[in-house]
């Protein structure tokens, strides 16, 4: 019976890490490419603390997280380009960390005190069931379905915003419709997969996939491909070794890109 019990787990954490991870990549490739890095741990940190704000009050951690992920999507978008004194960036600063603040706050106040503080970091990928799984699911392929739709847009306003708007792509639609589509996908994969675990599938993956491909197609497919062989092994490290779930993935997601940048530069200087 716990064997059993033990295999239904893997399932759904394996599940949960495949989606949402791939998903994250295939989006993490715009956020790299745009260099909004800081963005996509801003708005994993904003998700936190919503995820807390819902522990505190018991309200619904995967409404809260992913309202507080689009409020920040809704400030992003309101920012000024360029500021004289403070920048962007230097803004994007200050919502991380005050951001992450509030949700070690929330959680430590909240009635399920401190036990649930790594589980909003790292994830609680074992803990993922049946309703959570299928939330994810749909917000995911919703996300990755709107983006194949619309891919040639968003490549083209990615890459060259002067080449969009001659051949006509509604430039300021297509942005909104990419920034709400990164707040659904981190404000729904927060509560499964944790802070740290969303930014790394932003990042990393998309790394390596943007240093071996020729073309963006095989950009998105190397970097879907990276997420999902580091959510296999990672949590088969996980079980076979009686490590924590979250960050066993991100070490097995860091470790093939760094494989994937010095084949890179032992492939160049050959």
């Amino acid at each position: 019976m716990l064997e059993m019990l033990r295999h239904d787990f893997l399932r759904h954490a394996l599940a949960a890490a495949a989606i949402s991870g791939v998903a994250l990549a295939y989006v993490g490739v715009y956020v790299v490419l745009r260099r909004i890095v800081f963005v996509g741990a801003a708005l994993a940190q904003l998700g936190a603390a919503g995820v807390g704000l819902a522990l505190l009050t018991e309200q619904s951690p995967l409404l809260m997280g992913s309202a507080a992920v689009l409020l920040g999507v809704i400030g992003f978008a309101l920012l000024p380009p360029q500021e004289r004194t403070v920048s962007r960036e230097s803004l994007l600063g200050a919502a991380y960390a005050l951001a992450s603040a509030l949700a070690l706050l929330f959680v430590a106040k909240s009635p399920v005190g401190e036990a649930h503080m790594v589980s909003l970091l790292f994830g609680d990928l074992l803990a993922v069931g049946h309703g959570d799984m299928e939330l994810l699911a749909a917000a995911c392929l919703l996300v990755i379905a709107l983006h194949l739709f619309g891919y040639h847009a968003f490549v083209a306003v990615t890459v060259d915003p002067t080449f969009a708007h001659a051949v006509g792509v509604r430039e300021r639609l297509t942005n909104l419709l990419f920034y709400l589509s990164l707040g659904v996908l981190v404000g729904a994969c927060i509560r499964a997969i944790g802070a740290l675990v969303v930014f790394a599938f932003l990042v990393l993956p998309p790394v390596a996939g943007l240093l071996w491909a020729r073309r963006f197609a095989h950009a998105f497919a190397i970097a879907g491909t990276v997420a999902l062989l580091s959510a296999l092994f990672g949590l088969w490290l996980s079980f076979h070794y009686d490590l924590p779930a979250g960050p066993s993935v991100v070490a097995v997601c860091g470790a093939l890109t760094v494989i994937a940048a010095i084949g890179r530069l032992c492939f160049a200087s050959a």
